[in-house]
């Protein structure tokens, strides 16, 4: 079994303890040059296969705020040694494990040997904690979650599901816009409708309507093929954030953006230096939120 305190996806955490990590997230924002000596014994390791600026930014700065010892580990679960046998390793040398792998299965089973907690730093299933951020970012300017009609526009990705898992308890409205065959997987949805979510996710495939009455447009890099001439490329583009398409969804408007950023692809770069783009002022907070995951982990 994994860890009490092991976080793999935003399921992982009831309402109630969201709402207290987000209290947490505003305490470290306002509390950013203090350090917690109360972790000052404790290491946590980090694995990162493969490139992350923000993420990898936004957890040294946690775990180096709240106190602790950061361990970086240049290694791939499961390339030289079984996961099990690192599981065993990092029980007995660290107090926590943050990772990120594109493999959503090597992360469980790194979780369920490990006898510490274990982030999901990202993988291709979920993003749990730079969700959590996100829609912390949200709620300073928005207020109530409940209250939030959030519209993704693009490709069933791993942040649009753990925008989606924030629907089990809040009843926030997940839309997702896309090209016909790039929707949510049944399966996904299936699991969600199982949990009796409070929350709502439908999909659409026209933008307008999808926009109706939203109050965050959220948007992601197009897949790789589309990013390049062709058929891919002619399905997407209907589907590109501009400056009319956001005065389309109205003034008062948010956008975010997961980044990096294809300017150009789907979104343009006037959309993205337009006011209504908060995208880089909600990077700013990967810091705070990490911390209070971070704090949590090592309580």
């Amino acid at each position: 079994m994994p860890h009490a305190r092991t976080l793999l996806s935003l399921l992982d955490l009831p309402r109630t303890e969201i709402e207290r990590l987000w209290l947490a997230s505003a305490g470290w924002k306002e509390q950013r040059s203090r350090r917690r000596e109360r972790f000052a014994d404790r290491r946590v390791a980090t694995i990162f296969d493969g490139p992350a600026l923000r993420t990898r930014l936004a957890y040294d700065t946690a775990i180096d705020a709240v106190g602790a010892h950061r361990v970086d580990l240049p290694l791939v679960l499961g390339e030289r040694e079984p996961i099990a046998d690192t599981a065993a390793i990092l029980s007995d040398a660290v107090d926590a494990v943050v990772v990120r792998t594109p493999d959503h299965a090597d992360v469980l089973a790194l979780a369920e040997a490990c006898h510490v907690p274990v982030i999901n730093a990202m993988t291709d299933k979920g993003h749990p904690v730079e969700v959590f951020s996100e829609a912390f970012s949200v709620l300073e300017r928005r207020g109530p979650i409940d209250d939030v009609v959030l519209t993704f526009v693009g490709e069933d990705t791993n942040v649009l599901r753990s925008w989606c898992e924030l629907t089990v308890g809040f009843e926030l409205q997940v839309r997702q816009v896309c090209p016909p065959g790039h929707s949510l997987e049944e399966d996904f949805l299936d699991g969600l409708a199982e949990r009796r979510p409070r929350g709502t996710v439908t999909v659409t495939h026209d933008l307008a309507e999808g926009l109706a009455g939203a109050d965050v447009v959220y948007t992601d890099a197009w897949p790789r093929s589309a990013r390049k001439p062709g058929r891919r490329r002619t399905t997407f583009e209907p589907y590109r954030i501009t400056t009319e398409v956001l005065d389309a969804a109205g003034k008062d408007v948010l956008l975010m953006h997961a980044m990096p950023v294809h300017r150009g692809d789907e979104v343009t770069a006037e959309a993205f230096d337009d006011p209504r783009c908060i995208t880089l002022a909600a990077k700013r907070n990967l810091a705070p939120t990490h911390a209070a995951i971070v704090e949590r982990a090592l309580a």
